[in-house]
């Protein structure tokens, strides 16, 4: 197991260029809330702007559309047809097909709820061949049905025994998961473990007790994915936004402290953490 350092962060995240525009930066798609989890799309859409995502479009139910959208200014953000509980719809397909064509990678899962059409969208979004990170119920709504494609997977130990379904769940590692589902997996906890195949694994371990809070995973999803889109491999991605997320929650606990701490402050906290890449 290779411990990832700031050394490792200092090799992917590039200089941005002195000409550069939005359209450099990638462009990403958010699928995420249903009806009373609107704070888990707002923490992920935040925390993709503050990581450098050129672009981010915002998929949501429309019950939480007006929410999130005038929470987040940053981001373009879509009312979809939603369900009678408030969840993505079957209606939205087309939309999101549309979306994904448009895309450069997408995150769903924050906030999502489960249901038989959310099933379904977890099967459209594999099949589009776009750079996807599933996390919370983009992983649940998978039901262990996992595709050979570009994929990243965050889940904590829990969704992670879930994943493996009754068969796996005592005895399968993550490193025996990506032989049999060629991946980059990221296991969340006090040691954070990413295995992708042919590489690492790695590992950080920082324990930080101020991250055991609703949310902190959803500003992960959204740091992950933003790398994706801005065209850092998956395994790069994956593993600068493991090491990002936690030195903004280090800086956060030794200035808030670990109690008080909050995901939306490891959000603020994340232009300090890659401000030496300024050009």
């Amino acid at each position: 197991m290779t411990e990832l350092t700031g050394a490792y962060l200092d090799s992917v995240i590039p200089i941005r260029p002195e000409d550069a525009h939005k359209g450099h930066f990638g462009r990403l798609l958010i699928l995420a809330g249903s009806t009373g989890y609107s704070g888990a799309a707002q923490l992920c859409g935040a925390a993709a702007i503050r990581a450098g995502a050129g672009l981010c479009r915002m998929g949501l139910p429309e019950p939480v559309w007006p929410i999130v959208a005038g929470a987040l200014p940053e981001c373009m953000c879509f009312p979809l047809p939603a369900d009678e509980n408030g969840r993505i719809g079957r209606e939205a397909f087309p939309w999101i097909r549309d979306e994904l064509s448009k895309c450069t990678a997408c995150v769903c899962g924050p906030g999502l709820g489960q249901s038989a059409a959310l099933r379904e969208l977890a099967v459209l979004l594999q099949e589009s061949g776009k750079p996807l990170l599933l996390d919370a119920d983009g992983i649940n709504n998978t039901g262990g049905h996992i595709l050979n494609c570009p994929l990243v997977l965050t889940p904590h130990k829990g969704e992670f025994r879930r994943l493996l379904g009754p068969s796996g769940r005592h005895s399968q590692s993550g490193e025996d998961f990506i032989r049999r589902h060629p991946c980059v997996l990221v296991l969340k906890g006090a040691e954070t473990q990413v295995f992708s195949p042919g590489a690492g694994p790695f590992s950080l371990r920082a324990p930080n007790p101020g991250l055991a809070k609703g949310g902190s995973g959803d500003v992960l999803a959204g740091v992950i994915g933003s790398l994706m889109a801005q065209g850092l491999s998956l395994l790069d991605a994956a593993s600068a936004g493991v090491v990002i997320h936690s030195r903004a929650a280090a800086l956060c606990a030794d200035e808030t402290g670990q109690y008080g701490m909050t995901p939306s402050d490891v959000t603020t906290a994340i232009p300090r953490v890659l401000r030496k890449f300024n050009g």
